[in-house]
């Protein structure tokens, strides 16, 4: 019984070493970005063990240990993307970096969450404030600021005076700004606010573009608030916070610009209802072409298409 112990503790000893591994490598193993990124993080005093700050760059740290960068928890099983909504204060620019040294809104994000190729999708001005989208899924930030894929984006304004009908039914019909022409899906006056304040929709979003159309209609914009980008909202987000999209927002989104949340459990269940509406595969026969009935060419078959070969 001895023996049976002390093999038991000896087998958990050695679970235990081989799951540690140095901190700056768990941190990167997470996707807080390079080793030289997240050994400044930890030489700065913005990492924390199990509640204490961490020791050096090198201290041993298992799965089992809580591991925080600037308050917030990190797990080296990260989600392949992060995805962040955050409420642009006025002044703050809306880009990575800037080298006049102007805050950015990368500046919002806690440095838990700022991943390798973390970018905003899309631009507001640095004037303006509201929503504005983060993440480092490239496919993603393509498909919600190309204007082919038509998503929605709803901005509150205060306009320097009243915007007649005529000039309402322009924006909507169409007017020539700098860029091009240009128009607007909708256009209302928020009559539960005071001042000249209006709601429009675009489904596009040119540089200025709004600050444009109401020039082109004799108004000036005086500020400009973006309150939502298709499914999602600014509502709930204070100014200058930053929060994580939730599984339904995310979800809503890649419906949107045609996007499926694609897995590899859901590939293989796709791939195996393609099968099923396909029918079973019958061998042996071919077709005048040299192929089989599975879709592929004879064994020694000669290839008469011209696409290229795939895998």
């Amino acid at each position: 019984m001895h023996l049976q112990a002390k093999a038991m503790a000896q087998a958990r000893a050695q679970t235990q070493a081989s799951d540690q591994r140095a901190l700056v490598k768990y941190l990167v193993g997470s996707g807080l970005g390079s080793r030289r990124h997240c050994a400044a993080l930890v030489l700065s005093g913005f990492v924390t063990v199990n509640g204490r700050v961490a020791e050096s760059l090198t201290q041993q740290v298992t799965h089992r240990d809580r591991i925080e960068v600037d308050g917030r928890p990190v797990t080296a099983q990260r989600s392949a993307h992060v995805y962040l909504v955050a409420n642009k204060p006025d002044g703050h620019l809306s880009s990575v970096s800037d080298d006049r040294g102007r805050p950015t809104v990368m500046d919002l994000v806690p440095r838990a969450l700022r991943m390798n190729g973390l970018v905003p999708a899309g631009r507001l001005d640095l004037h303006s404030t509201g929503l504005i989208l983060l993440t480092d899924d490239g496919e993603l930030v393509n498909r919600v600021t190309h204007p082919r894929y038509e998503i929605d984006k709803e901005y509150h304004v205060t306009l320097d005076g009243v915007l007649t009908p005529p000039g309402s039914r322009k924006l909507r019909t169409g007017v020539v700004i700098e860029t091009g022409a240009a128009r607007a899906l909708e256009v209302r006056r928020l009559h539960e606010q005071s001042g000249y304040r209006y709601s429009i929709t675009l489904n596009e979003g040119r540089k200025r573009e709004v600050r444009l159309l109401f020039r082109a209609v004799g108004r000036q914009v005086l500020a400009l608030e973006r309150k939502r980008i298709g499914n999602l909202r600014v509502d709930g987000i204070e100014q200058g916070d930053v929060r994580e999209l939730t599984g339904g927002e995310l979800a809503g989104l890649r419906r949107l610009v045609g996007m499926q949340t694609v897995d590899r459990a859901g590939a293989v269940r796709q791939a195996g209802e393609q099968r099923q509406r396909q029918g079973p595969p019958t061998s042996g026969r071919r077709n005048a072409a040299g192929h089989s009935r599975r879709g592929g060419p004879a064994p020694g078959a000669r290839r008469t298409d011209k696409r290229p070969r795939v895998g």
